[in-house]
């Protein structure tokens, strides 16, 4: 880019950072292989001038003061493609996550922490060690975040949060009453990210294909726009942010209100027909699960001590009966701690560990 280029793009962020930030932005990175043949250059070239793209348009976000950037690198769909195509995009991943956690002076400049979410066990080994090695580099970079999501599916992570908590059910970790949205939520690879606001997807394929749809689906401002992903330039992402901050406020407002429906429909699952704060405790237990590894299980208890006292028995305070309404209190506080346990014991995914952003 030339001076007057990379100019020209700070007064832009400079004005854009007037408004509304955006603090989690996801790109379904299609059309490289489409892009490849537009300029004869052959699809092995195309993935690689979309990583190219991938790298400008991470650095303008993280000049913007966007916290977490994720992107869908390759499908568990992706292996049914012709094996060569296949080994072409592992052996660029096994390039780029080396480059990126060895010798990328973005990554340590903007303190990104590499994250890859998705089902690793589907990759080779030799993949898999890349992946490890680059999550392990940067898992102390808690600045801003890069999902990688490789191999992934929205279906494969809901599955996997499901069975999660199942299991959780059947070893008496948690009881059925336990499972609340919130603790869905956080049982996700996502869940030491703020709600994704804004998402892009490339080619002109108006559809998600399966790229965080239980995200996507939470008050989230998605674009599809009509260029493939190494055409797209912070110059196309600029309208689509102006556009976002004109939602910014609506969208906020969806957000507060979605939360309050989901507290009521907590309060109504209560237990044994007390009300207590549900979606509070799950803003409460999500909080401190992006506690650093070492403080995580002694600030999540410390938490659970802080606001068992704070817990609106309702239905014990109609009746009068302290005695009453202390058993309840007894019970909604082994709940959260119960609940705390299960899911501070889940999140030592070794390729998703928690964050806590500055």
């Amino acid at each position: 880019m030339s001076r007057v280029g990379r100019a020209m793009r700070g007064i832009a962020i400079k004005a854009l950072q007037c408004g509304s930030i955006p603090q989690h932005v996801g790109f379904i990175m299609d059309g490289n292989r489409r892009y490849g043949r537009k300029v004869h250059v052959g699809n092995g070239k195309g993935y690689y001038l979309g990583y190219e793209t991938l790298e400008e348009i991470l650095a303008v976000c993280m000049e913007m003061g966007v916290k977490v950037v994720t992107v869908y690198a390759f499908s568990i769909e992706n292996f049914k493609r012709p094996p060569d195509q296949v080994e072409t995009l592992m052996e660029l991943a096994k390039d780029k996550l080396a480059e990126l956690c060895e010798r990328s002076e973005l990554v340590n400049r903007y303190g990104i922490g590499i994250r890859v979410l998705g089902d690793v066990a589907l990759l080779p080994e030799d993949v898999r060690q890349v992946v490890r090695r680059a999550v392990d580099l940067t898992k102390s970079n808690n600045r801003a975040i890069l999902n990688m999501c490789f191999p992934y599916t929205s279906r494969e992570e809901l599955t996997m949060a499901t069975r999660s908590l199942v299991s959780g059910i059947e070893a008496y970790e948690l009881d059925p009453s336990d499972i609340t949205t919130g603790v869905l939520e956080n049982s996700l690879y996502t869940r030491s990210c703020p709600p994704m606001d804004i998402l892009v997807r490339t080619s002109g394929e108006i559809r998600l294909s399966d790229f965080m749809l239980w995200q996507s689906s939470r008050t989230c401002h998605v674009e599809f726009i009509d260029c493939y992903w190494p055409e797209f330039t912070f110059w196309k992402l600029l309208p689509i942010l102006l556009r976002y901050q004109l939602r910014a406020c609506s969208i906020a407002q969806s957000r507060r209100e979605r939360e309050h429906r989901e507290e009521v429909w907590s309060s109504e699952g209560s237990v044994q027909g007390t009300e207590y704060a549900g979606e509070d405790q799950d803003e409460e237990i999500s909080q401190d699960l992006t506690a650093s590894d070492g403080e995580t299980s002694g600030s999540l208890l410390k938490a659970l001590q802080r606001n068992s006292s704070e817990s609106t028995l309702v239905s014990g305070e109609r009746d009068g009966s302290h005695g009453y309404a202390d058993d309840y209190s007894c019970q909604a506080r082994e709940k959260r701690q119960r609940v705390a346990e299960f899911l501070t014991h889940r999140g030592h995914l070794p390729n998703c560990p928690l964050v806590q952003l500055q």
